[in-house]
């Protein structure tokens, strides 16, 4: 994800996230929800992490509530474009986000034109965490963590650690390995993270932060090497790769949270209702299979611990990127 924030489109976000929303509380009770289809609002393109999970999520949404739920893909401006339009929507349970924690921990700390805050949403629940892992071209001199800080220490800024895009989480967390290891590396930014892949598989670059989605099977293939996970524990799709943390790295903690939001002032009784539903589906074996292959772990919360869960988020990135003085693309 590239922070791209064009004038025009903040324009209208802007402007349109002054306009009134009418509220369930105004037009009638919450005991029938639902009752009519639900829309999940995903910010990003289809084909994506974030829609693969929308899309498992709404089948089994269907299933528990009753309704259809149906994922509408608005992605754009950093997922400003989607975050807004749920940010807007009717306060009546029939219009969610499912969204990262980029958009409200990462996102607001690179603009200041930005047509949404944490405080115009009610968070619902938690429903997976994406571990990332530290990985290396397949020729590179180092063999494990310890070699490879000693390799960068040596060659202070000649190691090129490739990203997602400049303010993206891939770029943060690769500044999060280097600031954690007290390393220097040089960050090569691409335009997502298929590019990136690409040059990685080549030898291009030396290094990138990788989604496990995306690193297990070019690890498993050989295709280039992981040195450790980013992840507090050790992930079973890489049991052998050690976390950052195990090798005394503490600091070098990081995953991306996938979380359902719904508008401010969504009515409680609909909040607690999806809390539940979501609580069900996370903690079932079936959910937990779809999550590990695709490299994923489930995750569950109360609406509450989700909210300390962004700010505590907040507090992370919004620091490294102050202490960094990152800049949107």
């Amino acid at each position: 994800m590239i922070f791209q924030m064009h004038r025009r489109a903040l324009a209208a976000l802007a402007l349109a996230s002054v306009l009134p929303a009418v509220s369930f509380a105004q037009t009638g009770d919450s005991s029938n929800w639902p009752a009519r289809p639900i829309t999940l609002v995903v910010p990003f393109p289809p084909g994506g992490a974030t829609d693969v999970i929308g899309r498992q999520l709404a089948e089994l949404l269907r299933k528990d509530l009753g309704q259809t739920v149906i994922v509408e893909n608005k992605a754009g401006a950093a997922t400003a474009i989607g975050a807004a339009a749920v940010a807007r929507a009717p306060k009546d349970g029939y219009t969610l986000l499912l969204s990262t924690g980029t958009t409200f921990a990462v996102v607001p700390h690179l603009t200041d034109k930005l047509p949404y805050k944490l405080d115009d949403f009610d968070p619902v629940g938690a429903v997976c965490t994406g571990p990332f892992a530290f990985v290396v071209k397949k020729d590179f001199p180092a063999r494990n963590i310890g070699e490879f800080v000693a390799y960068a220490k040596a060659h202070p800024g000649h190691v090129n650690n490739a990203t997602n895009g400049q303010g993206s989480l891939v770029h943060l967390l690769g500044e999060l390995v280097a600031s954690g290891l007290g390393i220097q590396m040089t960050q090569v930014h691409y335009k997502g993270a298929a590019p990136a892949t690409m040059d990685m598989i080549a030898g291009v670059v030396d290094s990138n932060v990788e989604t496990l989605t995306s690193a297990t099977p070019n690890v498993k293939a050989g295709k280039y090497r992981a040195l450790a996970v980013l992840s507090a524990e050790r992930q079973p799709s890489m049991p052998d790769v050690p976390t950052f943390k195990e090798l005394g790295y503490p600091s070098v903690v990081g995953e991306t949270l996938y979380a359902v939001f719904a508008p401010a002032g969504t009515p409680k009784p609909v909040v607690d209702k999806l809390n539940a539903a979501l609580r069900k589906i996370t903690t079932s074996s079936g959910f937990e299979q779809a999550m590990h292959n695709i490299g994923n772990e489930p995750k569950s919360s109360t609406p509450e611990e989700l909210r300390e869960n962004m700010l505590q988020q907040d507090q992370q990135w919004g620091g490294l990127i102050r202490r960094l003085n990152i800049k949107a693309e």
